[in-house]
């Protein structure tokens, strides 16, 4: 699939002013980023984009925040996107990035009740067009350089079809006097407020509610382990260890010598990890 690749700040000031220059007002936008499947942490790794004409790719690796933003908080684009809570979410919470502007097309398969609400089956039934489902890239690396053509090609077809997809939807939601409480969804998902609480991290974890009160603190502070050997060796938390094992853990601190780590993960670090995990869980009884 042909495309325009934007490695540089240049690149990306370049396209926008040349988008300015045009006209143009609207876009198809797609995020791939990575959250904490692959590697420590979250972040950006790939932002699609359909002008009506070209595809865009942009790696944002080498492209500052200040420069991101003349993209996504520029409210001159309107941005059509599929369930945007999740990319709104990460851009804020790892760039302080707000995306602005948006026209969030994922109510409206709540308000005219399709079967299924999926972005591809929603182009199936409308554009005709069957995308083929590649379960592979829904776990995939996008921090992994390069990108192969298959996992670009993937991608963009999440953004190619977005601007038809909202011609038809808008013409149902006028038809079946549902667009205005589609625009009223679509405000309270630009309102909303993304910032997430750091708290939320451990306190999600299943199985944390139901701890006794003293066994919460301890759990913080075996949570708080897991999280610094994890930021230390760039690896996923739940491979250092899984989340089931931090309650096992906390519930009854003999589990700690049943414990199983990566190869990856050096023996004299794993004698670090088990010691500091059995001076948090000295006070249980």
């Amino acid at each position: 699939m042909n495309y325009i690749k934007i490695e540089n700040e240049a690149e990306l000031r370049s396209y926008l002013e040349k988008f300015e220059e045009k006209g143009l007002h609207i876009i198809a936008l797609d995020i791939e980023a990575e959250s904490n499947l692959h590697a420590y942490g979250e972040k950006l790794c790939l932002t699609q984009i359909f002008d009506g004409v070209n595809n865009i790719i942009i790696d944002p690796f080498n492209i500052d925040v200040d420069t991101l933003k003349l993209l996504f908080e520029n409210t001159d684009i309107l941005k059509v996107m599929y369930d945007a809570g999740s990319d709104l979410s990460l851009l804020k919470n790892t760039a302080d990035i707000e995306i602005k502007s948006i026209l969030d097309l994922r109510p409206a398969a709540d308000l005219l009740d399709y079967d299924k609400k999926d972005l591809h089956s929603l182009i199936a039934y409308e554009l005709g067009i069957f995308l083929e489902k590649k379960k592979k890239y829904q776990k995939h690396n996008w921090g992994k350089r390069p990108i192969s053509d298959d996992a670009i090609d993937y991608s963009i077809n999440d953004v190619i079809y977005l601007l038809a997809l909202k011609d038809v939807i808008l013409a149902k939601l006028y038809a079946k006097k549902l667009l205005e409480p589609f625009l009223l969804k679509n405000l309270q998902i630009q309102n909303k407020d993304y910032t997430r609480d750091p708290e939320d991290k451990y306190r999600k974890i299943n199985g944390y509610s139901r701890l006794r009160n003293g066994k919460k603190a301890v759990f913080r502070k075996v949570f708080d382990i897991r999280e610094k050997y994890a930021k230390l060796i760039n690896m996923a938390p739940h491979n250092v260890i899984q989340k089931a094992d931090l309650i096992n853990i906390v519930e009854a601190p003999a589990f700690i010598d049943k414990l199983r780590f990566s190869k990856k993960i050096g023996v004299d670090l794993i004698q670090d990890i088990l010691q500091e995990l059995r001076t948090a869980t000295r006070a249980i009884k």
